[in-house]
């Protein structure tokens, strides 16, 4: 005689291996995205456009207003200021600034600043 609660076990087994998600659901769905796009490499671009975007607010907004423009190549933040007494004050906290962007980001993003 066959043991039909042994084979029913089995089969319920089976069945929940082909329910199963095959993609990991214990990440967030901002985890997931966060992965992909470092995976396709877009994910640094991001990171750096978001800097651009908070400096203003790291800075404070009179020196938001010192800023001519501000963009990022290869890590290195580039400042442009219509005040070289500005420029010469953020250059003695520069490191802080480094710091305090990356922060903000989440990300250590910029390696550098350059005050032009």
């Amino acid at each position: 005689m066959e043991n039909t609660d042994s084979s029913n076990r089995n089969s319920e087994a089976g069945q929940d291996y082909f329910l199963r998600p095959k993609w990991d659901t214990s990440k967030r769905l901002s985890e997931v995205v966060q992965d992909y796009l470092r995976e396709e490499g877009i994910g640094a671009k991001l990171l750096e456009r978001r800097a651009e975007a908070l400096w203003s607010t790291v800075v404070g907004p009179t020196v938001g207003r010192a800023t001519d423009k501000v963009f990022v190549k290869d890590g290195v933040l580039h400042v442009l200021l219509k005040s070289s007494m500005v420029r010469t004050q953020l250059v003695m906290i520069k490191g802080r600034i480094i710091e305090e962007l990356n922060k903000a980001v989440g990300e250590a993003t910029i390696k550098d600043i350059r005050f032009q």
